[in-house]
């Protein structure tokens, strides 16, 4: 689904404090209107725990989600949440997924608790399934609609309702988890809304379908919002994030930046290096593949060699090859820029439109011709070097005493492209959620926002230049410039304790597909799920 709106507006939250403080305040301003038409909180998380803490805003003190839940229902109003129900496997033994039945069961008991409450209305949780609970796939939305009656709002990005999602500006070992959302008002809250409608309505116990609840009231600032979704259900099947997104690049002028732990969809890749190849700046901040915060990370690090040599192929300075599979002790050719024309990464046996049935760390080959004319092909896993003529990827350090290599993990999900657009929603830029997970993401139109937006992040990463660059054409040149003195900085040993800023990553930072590590790791039955749930 894609719709668009106008007269609505978007506020930037970065990083967990801010969203869930934020969050406060507006069930606050549920509890404070008291019972009345057009009340409610509707809510739909992955993961919904009820750990999950709102922080205290103006000076107050911060409570429990659920406490606040709890005494919103007691005001009559109704609650109602979709969590979701989780592949029936990993139910018994991961955290996330046991976090969503702990609050359903919590559900139960304050009901039971306040049956007898007067003017109490019971909350309800509906644990949805989706893609008939297989492995690969899930419901991934982060959403919440809420309405004081005269005002209503929403919610959505990165954050899922859960305390260790809680995050400062300065990410410390305690705040390493970096993400972004927005609030919105105005008309795009109606669309969003009937998204978790439509989620609600999929019951087949329910003694009537819900619908909308009032009509949000058109906001001022007059901003242009478009709601996008990924749904694998739907008939036709809805991917519209994905298009949307490579509609922005192929349009781009100046710059495209994405934030996430990955980069992987082959799809968003290509149009990627096409944009870069032709004289575009591309900005892909990744979790850092020597990262030890995230166990399981394997995966990523495997398929995001991929992603770097295409980024690179796009800028080629050179590479270096083997003949076959002995790598590094074999005999290695050195194929500089002006050898290699035309070079792309042909990638045989990938059809977005079906499942990836390929490893296209091994599948895929460079296809180029000499400058003799001679058409060439190499497999990607026989490259052992390449040199770009400028950085590809980029990734946080976070200076640790005791933790040297458990650094900062972004896992915002947000794009920023030519100084006029920002995606911020919940959809990953990978494969499996651009194609198969149920995602949603808002694209904010408005080049005040998007510049906004811009210097309040890369202020954030210690990128002082780059944020204050004179308008999108100046972004680029201002952003190696940063990433270069941060590089410096932290071989040098200059960064402060729990400081956190980007560096360039390097060719060798991810796992080669034919190395002894990738060997041992694809011993391991965990780093088997994790490279499958990051194609797949």
């Amino acid at each position: 689904m894609q719709v668009t709106r106008a007269n609505s507006n978007a506020q930037f939250l970065l990083d967990g404090n801010a969203y869930f403080a934020r969050l406060h305040q507006s069930l606050d301003g549920v509890i404070a209107a008291g019972a009345g038409a057009n009340r409610f909180v509707r809510m739909a998380f992955w993961q919904i725990a009820p750990d999950a803490f709102l922080p205290g805003y103006g000076g107050g003190a911060g409570a429990l989600l659920v406490d606040k839940l709890e005494a919103i229902a007691r005001l009559s109003i109704r609650v109602e949440i979709i969590a979701w129900a989780g592949a029936q496997v990993l139910n018994n033994f991961v955290p996330e997924m046991k976090s969503g039945w702990q609050t359903r069961a919590w559900v139960q008991e304050v009901n039971r608790r306040n049956n007898a409450l007067g003017g109490y209305r019971p909350i309800e949780i509906y644990m949805e399934s989706y893609g008939r609970r297989t492995f690969g796939m899930s419901t991934h939305q982060k959403i919440v609609v809420l309405s004081t009656g005269p005002l209503k709002e929403a919610y959505v990005g990165g954050m899922n309702m859960a305390h260790k999602y809680l995050s400062s500006d300065i990410h410390d070992p305690e705040n390493w988890w970096h993400d972004a959302a927005v609030r919105v008002t105005g008309q795009i809250v109606d669309d969003i809304e009937g998204e978790w409608v439509r989620r609600w309505n999929k019951q087949t116990t329910l003694p009537a379908p819900a619908a909308t609840i009032g009509v949000a009231a058109p906001d001022p600032a007059n901003l242009t919002i478009t709601m996008m979704t990924t749904n694998s259900e739907a008939i036709p099947a809805e991917r519209d994030i994905r298009a949307g997104l490579q509609a922005r690049i192929g349009a781009a002028a100046n710059y495209v930046y994405l934030e996430n732990y990955a980069l992987t969809d082959p799809s968003i890749v290509e149009d990627l290096a096409a944009f870069k190849q032709g004289g575009g700046t591309v900005i892909p901040v990744v979790n850092h593949p020597a990262n030890k915060t995230m166990d399981g990370f394997e995966g990523f690090s495997y398929l995001m060699y991929y992603t770097y040599v295409e980024l690179a192929l796009a800028d080629l300075n050179a590479f270096d090859a083997a003949d076959s599979w002995r790598g590094r002790a074999g005999p290695l050719t050195n194929y500089p820029a002006a050898n290699v024309v035309g070079a792309h990464v042909d990638k045989a046996g990938y059809n977005p439109a079906n499942m990836a049935t390929l490893n296209p760390a091994t599948a895929y080959r460079v296809t180029f011709n000499t400058a003799a004319g001679v058409p060439t092909q190499i497999g990607l896993r026989y490259i052992w070097d390449i040199a770009a003529n400028n950085d590809v990827m980029f990734a946080p350090k976070t200076y640790r005493h005791n933790e040297p290599t458990k650094w900062t993990y972004p896992h915002s999900k947000l794009a920023i492209i030519d100084d006029q657009y920002v995606m911020v929603g919940t959809s990953n830029w990978t494969y499996r959620s651009m194609q198969y997970d149920g995602e949603i993401t808002l694209e904010i139109d408005d080049a005040a926002f998007a510049q906004g937006v811009r210097a309040q992040l890369f202020t954030h990463w210690h990128m002082p230049t780059a944020a204050a660059a004179g308008g999108a054409a100046g972004v680029g040149a201002a952003w190696l410039l940063d990433a270069t003195a941060n590089q410096v900085a932290w071989a040098g040993g200059n960064f402060a304790l729990s400081e956190t800023r980007l560096v360039p990553c390097a060719f060798d930072d991810f796992m080669h597909p034919i190395s002894i590590e990738a060997w041992k790791n694809s011993l391991s039955s965990a780093s088997l799920a994790s490279i499958g749930s990051s194609f797949f």
